[in-house]
């Protein structure tokens, strides 16, 4: 019997990346929406290149030349970790076309195939992304070899595999444990957001660390990627070092877990599925004052309460906030002139510098943080039901901005409150940190609705795409990204003016989409 797996991984890239749909489709909205992503990925491919090149360049400037393979590699590898964990099990279960996928005369190993393999698709090109041109700089600095050229080869091709297989297993275990509890979604909410503060606390640790050192150095880099965080890729050093076997073990503990997680989990594949899909025993009714509330309160309520349902929407949707507290809190504890690994005489100027750049710093990362952007693609098929009510397109698209309002509120408070104290900033710098946190809150929470009206994605298989692949999610993160950067480096030569135009424009923006959505017309 010929293998059905290749057919089933076709259907899944097919679907993940829409531009099929685009090229058969007579409508010239899905094709404006296939280029737009199309644009979104290459900008942000040209930031990586950007980036890796330059990485790339320190470490070769440093004579460390030799060791980036290997790095590439860790490096690599702990984003795949990183981002396959917070995608949870979603991956893998509980999609919506789980019950004809089920009905097809199917292996399930196979099936468990197919889903791991469009995951390491993506990851691959993640990597390549990285590798090519951290490989090119390698190979200008050291030396082209046909033996460098193949380990780089290898490892790169296999490099995906193992995080994968972890992050997938930690996940699937999570998705199993908790499958029957009652809070299920909170509990795998409240484990993954554990997890990432848990990995940005000990990157604090280690930057603050290297400072009181007297500053990390790429050597340190690849100690700390390579040597603590990633060891597999030691083989890859020491296959450039002399041992050949190096990269073959590599590749073969690659291929080896991405195989015995397969088998294992095609075996409890139906019951974790049967698990995640049905509804845990609730408590017994209870009679209680009906509490009335307005439409607009109860759309809002049922926002938050959607946000905190899945666990990947949540943190993917409130990262950012989580970041710029966890920097906040740092900062209260921590002394700035230490922090920075300077002399007293010098840590005044160096406030001085530092402290117009808060607001930018805050843009940054309230920018990360969008749940607005894929809150009305996840209505997806049901979105009739919403779109039916007795209430405003305006309505819905105000209510499903509040989540992201408040969360980037409260987060931007903090840091703003702490950070200005530290700096021991003047009126005018305290003025551009409490305007920038409402203003911009609002401005991210009422763009990223803007952008997922008019680029929703309605028919995902599971709730990851809607969240993860998504142009108003691209470009909400990487267009605030891009607009704090240039806030930050304008504030650090002209002080706090450019944030203060930037909040004036963005406050001009929120009043024009606030007039705007009452044209606002949602059908299903």
């Amino acid at each position: 019997m010929h293998a059905k797996w290749p057919l089933l991984l076709k259907v899944q890239l097919i679907g993940l990346t829409g531009i099929t749909l685009a090229k058969h489709s007579n409508d010239p909205k899905e094709r404006r929406k296939a280029a737009g992503g199309i644009a979104v990925l290459a900008i942000f491919g040209a930031i990586l290149l950007f980036y890796a090149v330059m990485l790339a360049i320190g470490f070769c400037l440093q004579g460390l030349g030799k060791n980036l393979p290997a790095l590439t590699v860790a490096l690599a590898s702990v984003i795949i970790f990183a981002f396959t964990l917070f995608q949870g099990s979603s991956i893998l279960f509980a999609t919506k076309d789980h019950d004809m996928v089920m009905s097809l005369p199917v292996p399930r190993w196979q099936v468990v195939l197919a889903r791991l393999l469009c995951s390491y698709i993506v990851a691959l090109a993640f990597a390549l992304a990285v590798a090519v041109p951290v490989t090119v700089v390698f190979f200008v600095f050291e030396g082209f070899s046909f033996g460098a050229l193949g380990t780089v080869f290898l490892s790169v091709l296999t490099c995906p595999l193992l995080p994968l297989a972890v992050a997938a297993a930690l996940s699937t275990l999570i998705a199993a444990l908790t499958a029957r509890m009652r809070f299920k979604t909170l509990l795998q909410s409240i484990l993954g957001i554990a997890l990432f503060v848990g990995v940005m606390v000990a990157s604090f640790s280690f930057s603050f660390s290297a400072n009181a050192e007297g500053g990390a150095d790429m050597s340190a880099l690849f100690g700390v990627l390579v040597g603590k965080l990633y060891p597999p890729a030691l083989l890859v050093d020491m296959t450039l070092s002399g041992a050949a076997w190096g990269v073959f073990a590599f590749a073969g503990i690659s291929l080896g877990a991405g195989a015995l997680f397969v088998a294992v989990v095609a075996q409890f594949y139906e019951r974790i599925n049967a698990a995640l899909l049905s509804r845990s025993a609730r408590a017994g009714y209870k009679a209680k004052d009906v509490k009335s509330s307005s439409a607009f309160v109860a759309l809002a309520k049922k926002e938050f309460k959607r946000l905190f349902s899945h666990s990947g929407y949540l943190l993917n949707g409130i990262c950012g906030a989580l970041l710029l507290l966890l920097f906040g809190i740092a900062l209260a504890f921590i002394d700035p002139s230490a922090a920075l690994g300077l002399p007293a005489a010098d840590a005044e100027t160096a406030i001085r510098v530092f402290a117009p750049m808060g607001a930018g710093v805050m843009m940054v990362f309230i920018g990360m943080s969008c749940p607005a952007a894929a809150a009305l693609s996840l209505e997806g098929s049901s979105r009739g039901l919403l779109f039916s009510l007795p209430v405003s397109g305006r309505q819905i698209l105000l209510a499903k901005a509040v989540p992201t309002f408040v969360i980037d509120c409260a987060a931007g408070i903090v840091f703003a409150v702490i950070f200005g104290l530290r700096m021991e900033a003047d009126a005018v710098i305290w003025v551009s940190l409490l305007l920038t946190v409402p203003v911009y809150s609002a401005f991210t929470a009422l763009f990223g609705s803007f952008l997922n009206y008019k680029f929703p994605k309605y028919d995902w298989k599971n709730e990851t795409m809607a969240v993860k692949n998504s142009i108003p999610m691209l470009i909400t993160v990487f267009g605030n990204m891009v607009l704090g950067a240039a806030a930050i480096a304008l504030s650090a030569f002209v002080g706090p003016w450019p944030v203060l135009v930037i909040d004036a424009l963005c406050l001009a923006a929120c009043i024009a989409l606030y007039i705007g959505f009452r044209k606002v017309r949602l059908y299903a």
